[in-house]
């Protein structure tokens, strides 16, 4: 279940680090098993998963599988120090799953892995393992808004979800689950964007078609 939290909890720089130049063309690469993936630059985003505040929010997750990428948009980068004590949206995790780090993936292998993500997400179960492991803040289960492929090997889900604090503070945040196949794995791009209407539901669908065109063609 630890992976339903990473995906639904909405949770980077002077001096990041990426995983090495790997690749001829990538700058920034990390591995996933056996397979050297490309990290690429994104316009407005920071990757920074060597700082030490975000090594520090991703520990939880790292029970279930690697954390790949995390990117942070440039205004939250400049705070980067502060990660821990300030709310921040507009950032996208790459992530996968230890079990899986060497399977040989394919399409029937995507369709498997997203029904069992919506599951995961939208069952009592699981909602009950993010609540848990969520504290202090609480969480109202998460709605589903849309489904669809933005291409081949992508499948999407547009989740929203809102959040309490003990302070009574409420947060609303909508959310790219995404699914890819690459390179025959198969791994998790999560991005987060504060809910604010429509608007920013068609702003999260742009940026995240975005860095999933900027991620396949990097791979």
């Amino acid at each position: 279940m630890k992976k339903i939290i990473v995906f639904l909890i909405a949770t980077v720089l002077a001096g990041c680090a990426g995983s090495g130049n790997k690749g001829v063309d990538c700058k920034n690469s990390a591995y996933y098993g056996y397979v050297n993936i490309c990290l690429p630059e994104i316009k407005g985003m920071t990757e920074c998963l060597a700082h030490e505040n975000v090594t520090r929010i991703i520990q939880p997750y790292l029970a279930s599988g690697p954390v790949l990428g995390y990117y942070l948009n440039n205004e939250t980068y400049g705070k980067v120090d502060s990660l821990g004590l300030i709310t921040y949206d507009t950032y996208f995790m790459l992530y996968g799953e230890y079990q899986h780090e060497n399977y040989p993936a394919a399409i029937n292998d995507l369709e498997t892995k997203t029904a069992g993500l919506e599951k995961s997400l939208f069952d009592q179960e699981g909602f009950e393992q993010i609540e848990k492991n969520m504290g202090a803040v609480k969480a109202e289960k998460p709605v589903l808004l849309e489904k669809y492929s933005p291409h081949p090997n992508v499948r999407t889900m547009i989740v929203l979800m809102k959040y309490k604090s003990d302070g009574g503070e409420e947060t609303s945040v909508v959310s790219a689950a995404n699914v890819i196949l690459v390179k025959q794995r198969l791994l998790n791009l999560a991005y987060y964007v504060a809910y604010s209407g429509v608007k920013s539901i068609d702003d999260l669908k742009q940026k995240n078609e975005t860095v999933i065109n900027a991620f396949l063609e990097a791979n």
